[in-house]
């Protein structure tokens, strides 16, 4: 199936009342409520792209979707690139592409992959992506808009986020961005953490350190906000941007000991070692520590089955070193 392509890569969101209606009884954001239109002109507003990669989230989609052409905002180029679903998402998608830039549904190498086949059709200055389980709050993109006028130097703009459940109960009402410098998110989620969906970079930034490294399926984002702040500046921005879901079949939770094995590595490949090492020692630990959980204990096995390679790794750098310093 061929991508969709509009004929302007950017175009004024539509109101609530030019999409479809909302499923019933569904009520508020994003089904019934809207962002009033900004008050900037569309010539005075940066270009913004978003990118939404999805296989198999039908149930998720729709409200993504809404979140992001409900902004009211003037100049948005929004692609939905899918994985080839089978569940109904392709509907979803057909539902809402005359306001869409472009959508595909084919099959992909991962959500990396799909990102980055937005993204290498972006026209915007100001780029992103949201995934099909989350949704953008009322009035994000217009806050993306003002922090990034006012602190054009950055590489990227980030604000707070909450968690919720699939039926939109509140888990986490506020998750703030911290530790933003390449250090703190090389400890990822220990000191550094960003919220995905709130996190907007420049395409200044992006063409200076390249777009996601597809080998990654898990910690992709991490890479990048490492490249990011090895060459600028990332901005809190003291607002609430978007919402993300907890579901058992979200990837970091469904396969927890493959989300940290990646991230050790992505540690190792980045000039942390040492701290790859330690982060290590201590999850199994801790795994240790509550094996009687069957959970735990899946998590405990797909680690120790990862964590071979990994020091592979280590052992490889280590010795090419000791050969460099017992050269002439």
């Amino acid at each position: 199936m061929s991508v969709a392509a509009s004929p302007m890569p950017f175009r004024q969101t539509p109101s609530l009342a030019e999409l479809p209606p909302p499923p019933r009884p569904l009520q508020g954001w994003p089904w019934t409520s809207e962002t009033p239109a900004a008050r900037l002109p569309a010539a005075a507003a940066p270009g913004v792209t978003l990118v939404t990669p999805s296989f198999n989230q039908a149930v998720f989609l729709e409200a993504t979707i809404r979140s992001v052409l409900l902004q009211g905002y003037p100049r948005l180029e929004y692609f939905v690139i899918d994985g080839g679903s089978t569940d109904g998402s392709v509907d979803v998608i057909r539902k809402y592409a005359p306001w869409l830039s472009g959508w595909v549904s084919e099959a992909d190498r991962g959500q990396s992959h799909a990102i980055n086949k937005g993204l290498a059709r972006s026209e915007g200055s100001l780029l992103g992506w949201l995934n099909s389980d989350d949704r953008l709050l009322p009035g994000a993109l217009q806050g993306l808009a003002r922090a990034a006028t006012e602190q054009p130097e950055a590489v990227a703009w980030v604000a707070s986020a909450r968690t919720v459940e699939p039926d939109g109960t509140v888990v986490h009402p506020r998750v703030p961005p911290r530790g933003l410098d390449r250090d703190s998110i090389a400890d990822w989620n220990h000191v550094g953490h960003v919220p995905q969906p709130s996190c907007f970079f420049s395409r200044v930034a992006i063409d200076r350190v390249g777009p996601l490294d597809e080998r990654y399926h898990f910690v992709m984002d991490v890479d990048l906000w490492l490249r990011l702040a090895a060459v600028g500046r990332i901005v809190e921005v003291e607002e609430m941007w978007a919402e993300e879901t907890r579901h058992d079949a979200a990837k970091t939770m469904a396969q927890r000991g493959s989300f940290l094995a990646e991230l050790h590595l992505l540690q190792i490949r980045s000039g942390y070692e040492a701290l790859a090492l330690q982060r290590l020692g201590s999850e199994l630990q801790e795994l240790e520590l509550h094996r009687r959980g069957s959970a735990a204990a899946r998590v405990k096995h797909e680690l120790v089955l990862l964590l071979h390679p990994l020091l592979e790794l280590l052992r490889r750098r280590r010795a090419a070193r000791e050969r460099g310093n017992s050269g002439p």
